[in-house]
C-alpha cells in the first residue's frame, strides 16, 4: 500500500503558518493591516516578475498604499523580501516541507522502492503546485540572496539530505539498490527531484514539450532505477 498524500498540502496550513511567523517579523504583537497588504502584494510581484524588475512603486500600487508607506514599515525591496520569504523558510517551511518527505521515507520493508520515490516526487510536485508563487520566489532569489540560500540549505536541504541517505542506506543493506556509495545515490536521487522542481517553477526553456505530472514523475522514476543506457555499457 503507498503512502497517502498528505491533505495538507492544499496550501491553507501552510499559508496561515506564513502569516503567523510575519505577525513575528515587528515588535508589535499583530502587523497593520499595511504591513500584511505590502507582504501580499509583493510576494504577488516578486512571484510573477521576480524581485529585480518589480519596484516599490509596483508593489505599493499593488497594495494600495502609498510608496512612501512601504519604507516606514520596511527599509528597502530586499528587506521585503526577506520578511516575505526568509521567515517562511527558517520557522514554518521547513517542517512543513519535511513532514511528508519523513513520512514517505519511513523504512517500509513491503513497499516496492518505485512506489515509494514515485509518492516522494508526486507529493513534492503537488506541495510546489499549491504554493506556486513562493516556491518561485524562493527558486528564482536564493541565485542573488544569502540569507535565503542559507535557510534553505541549513533548514531544508540538510535535513531532506540526512532523511534520504538514512532511506537509500536501508534499501542498499536490504539488497534492493547495489552497494554504490549512498551518498552519490542520495545526490542522483535529489538532483531528479530538483531538476523536475525547477523546470516546473522557473520558465527555463520554452521548447520542453508539457507532460502531466504523472507522466513526468513515472519516466523520472523510470531513468533514475534504470538508466538510459537500452543495454549494459562498458565503462
Amino acid at each position: 500500500m503507498g503512502v497517502k498524500e498528505d491533505a495538507n498540502v492544499s496550501g491553507d496550513a501552510f499559508e496561515e503558518n506564513i502569516q503567523v511567523f510575519l505577525n513575528e517579523l515587528k515588535d508589535e504583537d499583530v502587523m497593520t493591516a499595511k504591513q500584511k497588504s505590502i507582504l501580499q502584494a509583493a510576494i504577488k510581484l516578486f512571484a510573477e516578475k521576480g524581485f529585480h524588475a518589480s519596484s516599490t512603486a509596483e508593489i505599493a500600487k499593488e497594495a494600495g498604499v502609498a510608496e512612501g508607506t512601504i519604507f516606514r514599515h520596511y527599509k528597502s525591496k530586499k528587506d521585503i523580501l526577506i520578511a516575505a520569504v526568509a521567515p517562511m523558510v527558517v520557522k514554518s517551511a521547513a517542517p512543513f516541507l519535511l513532514k511528508d518527505v519523513r513520512a514517505i521515507l519511513q523504512p517500509q520493508k513491503e513497499q516496492p522502492l518505485g512506489e515509494v520515490i514515485t509518492s516522494l516526487y508526486k507529493n513534492r510536485l503537488a506541495l510546489l503546485e499549491a504554493n506556486r508563487n513562493h516556491a518561485r520566489i524562493l527558486f528564482q532569489e536564493a541565485f542573488f540572496h544569502e540569507e535565503l540560500r542559507d535557510a534553505i540549505i541549513n533548514h531544508v536541504a540538510k535535513v531532506a539530505k540526512n532523511l534520504a541517505q538514512q532511506f537509500i542506506e536501508s534499501r542498499i543493506a536490504s539488497g534492493e539498490l547495489r552497494p554504490l556509495p549512498a551518498d552519490l545515490i542520495v545526490r542522483a536521487f535529489i538532483s531528479m527531484l530538483a531538476g523536475m522542481v525547477i523546470f516546473k517553477s522557473v520558465d527555463v526553456f520554452d521548447d520542453i514539450p508539457m507532460r502531466s505530472d504523472d507522466e513526468l514523475v513515472a519516466m523520472t522514476v523510470d531513468i533514475l532505477l534504470n538508466g538510459i543506457a537500452n543495454r549494459p555499457v562498458q565503462s
